[in-house]
């Protein structure tokens, strides 16, 4: 009998966690914990994790861990902010000095294994995307003898469920469970918002959309056609220029833009070294100098007969306000932009700021959002 009940007591003890694509279970007593991250991998990790290597997902490692995540962090990808997002990387290393003088374990395919192996983690935070997968992926078994255990998540498949599940994942890995369950409600509410108010919009009541990235009113920057932001566009209540066209970030010809006669264009921005008369929105942006740049977009050759120049809706918006765990900022942005009349009481930016007020340890200075009317 002694041994019948401490077999049921074993199996109640055991807890787990189930969502989409991730799970955890840990046996109490134990001193490690079982995850499955959003590739479908189940790995075994310590239960208190105190040295981690982050190589994509600052911002939600940061929201996630809260206060003690800078003490925990050994290692990080400098480039995924550091001249990729300038901004980023200022604002963070304003409040946490430290993180320049953190080794670099290098990016996506020069991310140095060697480098990992040497700062002797207990878990390395990883994306699921191609490049960031493809570049640990061939050194899985050179990283499980040393030790140590990738963990992927997925922001990039731009869902609730996934997004929530990630966050939800990251908080167990880091025994912030509780705070990742209410960063995950908070998500899920911000996209409501949006998608609750769109539930029955007719193809007829979608205006034509054109997004593109900004490098300046000389250049045509790349546009997206069913990923990325091309996804959204639909999700936000219009109808994509480029949908169709092949390839996740896609260069359209200005002749089709022009022949699409587009209703609403909007920008996406992040700042850049290579080109100085883009629109530059997001950490420390200059509000007077981005609608300066934005208006001159106008200017372009076919542009002044568009139905979105005429009517003067265009807008722009932080290039990184998608796939991130506050990406809801962006697609209610899109929407009121889209859909001014539905979304007449959404503020985006207010929305943000408060994410950023209980959950990010960095201000939420500069424009994150623009609309040129």
């Amino acid at each position: 009998m002694k041994r019948g009940l401490t077999l049921v007591m074993a199996v109640l003890m055991v807890i787990s966690l189930f969502t989409a694509g991730g799970s955890f279970a840990f046996a109490e007593g134990t001193d490690t914990i079982e995850v499955t991250d959003m590739k479908g991998r189940t790995v075994t990790l310590p239960r208190n994790i105190e040295r981690v290597v982050v190589t994509f997902n600052m911002e939600e490692y940061f929201a996630v861990a809260g206060e003690t995540g800078i003490d925990k962090l050994v290692g990080w990808s400098h480039k995924y902010w550091e001249g990729r997002r300038q901004d980023a990387y200022d604002a963070f290393t304003a409040v946490y000095p430290q993180l320049a003088e953190l080794p670099d374990v290098g990016y996506n395919a020069d991310i140095s294994i060697e480098a990992i192996i040497s700062l002797q983690p207990d878990v390395v935070l990883a994306s699921s995307t191609g490049a960031n997968y493809n570049a640990l992926e061939p050194a899985f078994d050179n990283l499980r003898a040393a030790g140590i255990e990738c963990v992927f998540f997925d922001f990039h498949a731009q869902t609730v469920e996934k997004h929530c599940a990630s966050v939800k994942l990251l908080g167990t890995i880091l025994g912030q469970e509780e705070r990742a369950a209410e960063i995950a409600d908070f998500y899920t509410e911000q996209m409501a918002l949006v998608t609750d108010r769109l539930t029955d919009l007719k193809d007829e009541a979608r205006p034509r959309v054109y997004m593109e990235f900004s490098m300046g009113p000389g250049q045509f920057g790349n546009t997206w056609s069913e990923q990325m932001w091309g996804a959204l566009i639909r999700t936000c209540g219009g109808t994509n220029i480029a949908a169709g066209m092949e390839g996740a970030s896609v260069d359209i010809a200005p002749e089709q833009v022009i022949s699409s006669n587009p209703e609403v264009i909007i920008f996406t921005c992040s700042p850049r070294n290579d080109v100085s008369d883009n629109v530059v929105l997001g950490y420390g942006a200059d509000e007077a100098l981005a609608r300066e740049h934005l208006a001159a977009y106008a200017g372009r050759t076919g542009w002044a007969d568009l139905d979105a120049v005429k009517n003067e809706r265009m807008g722009a918006l932080y290039h990184d306000l998608s796939r991130h765990i506050f990406d809801f900022a962006g697609a209610q942005f899109l929407a009121k932009e889209i859909q001014p009349e539905i979304f007449a009481d959404m503020d985006p930016e207010a929305n943000l700021a408060a994410f950023f007020e209980r959950f990010m340890p960095v201000d939420l200075d500069g424009v994150w959002t623009l609309s040129l009317k």
